[in-house]
């Protein structure tokens, strides 16, 4: 159980707070430290958005996949509906994550008050991600042209220090410093890539959407989460 919430959680609020769009036109920019700067500002004017995701992972040859809708608001609400599995869900604001797991007839109830400002908003929790992992580019070539044509700036990073969670991670970047992708691989082996489409920003997210309430039996644990402090 708190492996799996920590892994899922973790690459949730690596990348669902980057928000997406999948335009590639115009670079600008050539050096990392310009494109990182570039990202941070770009997610701290996001209001919302909405997506449709697909995460794909793999461990020792085994593969699964799930997929979902992500609906998020500045500053602090998010939503994340599971369509496979079916019914479970994430919901969380600044202070506050809840995890649905229905097959299990569990909710995961984790306190973020201190958890650095990860749910503040998006600028924070790139900041707060990019402050842990040394980044480059890629390849040498950047923007880098992929097979079908389009072009994306290429971001590698890697922990600066052992800890839980992704120990790499390689993003891909729009013209409009948007991350559109993201993968990332554990101490463990454990590999996960995250893929979005029909994305919508900036939309009108009414603030009902992010309540929850905890189904009457199911069972709640409390701070499941392992810090990564």
């Amino acid at each position: 159980m708190n492996k799996k919430v920590r892994y899922l959680s973790l690459m949730l609020m690596t990348v669902l707070f980057f928000g997406v769009q999948a335009n590639a036109y115009k670079f600008d920019f050539v050096t990392v430290g310009d494109v990182v700067k570039k990202i941070q500002e770009a997610f701290g004017k996001l209001e919302s958005y909405q997506a449709n995701f697909t995460i794909m992972t793999e461990k020792m040859g085994k593969k699964s996949q799930q997929n979902g809708q992500v609906k998020y608001k500045s500053s602090d609400k998010l939503l994340v509906n599971f369509y496979n599995p079916s019914g479970q869900k994430i919901i969380a604001n600044s202070d506050i994550m809840w995890i649905y797991i229905p097959s299990m007839n569990v909710v995961a109830e984790q306190d973020l008050k201190n958890k650095s400002g990860i749910f503040s908003n998006t600028e924070s929790g790139l900041k707060r991600l990019f402050s842990k992992y040394h980044y480059k580019f890629d390849s040498k070539d950047q923007p880098e042209t992929l097979k079908d044509g389009s072009k994306y700036y290429t971001i590698q990073l890697k922990q600066k220090e052992s800890r839980s969670g992704y120990r790499t991670m390689k993003l891909w970047v729009d013209a409009d410093y948007m991350i559109v992708r993201a993968s990332g691989e554990t101490s463990t082996g454990k590999k996960v890539d995250i893929s979005f489409s029909d994305i919508k920003k900036n939309i009108d997210l009414p603030n009902g959407l992010f309540k929850f309430e905890v189904p009457s039996r199911a069972r709640v644990i409390k701070n499941p989460m392992i810090s990564e402090e």
